[in-house]
């Protein structure tokens, strides 16, 4: 008769062949990555950047150079985003109620208003690039809100020369 390894004695072996393997990994600490060697020399020439001025001292850099864009605000107030984004979506509301409220109550009268928050991401150019639907959980129709991600097309605003995420309620009828 050949003995074999009961299942809880092979889940022991093996977890205790992970935890080595963990340990011994841990131990070490991370691998150490060899630094890109233009870095090191100063070579700009990997990142786009113009190549240093002749003349220039080694290390020497004009105000602001080398140095991250910071963010820029948006030229358009964020709150004017979050207005013509509401104007935007008020002027879809008849074609809306239409084709995703209208067949919903019909076949189930309750709850009456369906309330939303909408989460509009917009680029610079004022496209939207993102966009989220948070439902009010005691007005909740998983129907309407479907029909809703389905038939609303992408918003546009007037460009606020950067990125502007902005919430805006929304409610049906």
């Amino acid at each position: 008769m050949r003995r074999q390894l009961s299942t809880p004695t092979a889940i022991l072996l093996g977890s205790a062949m992970i935890a080595v393997a963990v340990y011994l990994g841990l131990r070490h600490g991370p691998a150490a990555v060899a630094p890109d060697p233009r870095v090191a020399a100063g070579d700009a020439s990997h990142r786009g950047e113009p190549a240093p001025r002749a003349g220039a001292a080694e290390g020497a850099r004009a105000p602001g150079e080398g140095a991250p864009a910071p963010q820029r605000a948006p030229a358009v107030p964020r709150e004017e985003v979050e207005r013509q984004a509401a104007r935007a979506l008020d002027a879809r509301r008849p074609a809306l109620v239409e084709r995703c409220y209208k067949p919903a109550i019909a076949a189930r009268p309750a709850p009456r208003e369906v309330k939303y928050v909408f989460n509009l991401t917009f680029d610079a150019q004022g496209r939207q690039i993102a966009r989220g639907i948070i439902e009010d959980r005691e007005t909740s129709r998983p129907d309407v809100t479907a029909c809703l991600v389905a038939a609303l097309p992408p918003i546009a605003v007037e460009p606020p020369g950067a990125s502007v995420r902005v919430d805006v309620p929304f409610s049906l009828p």
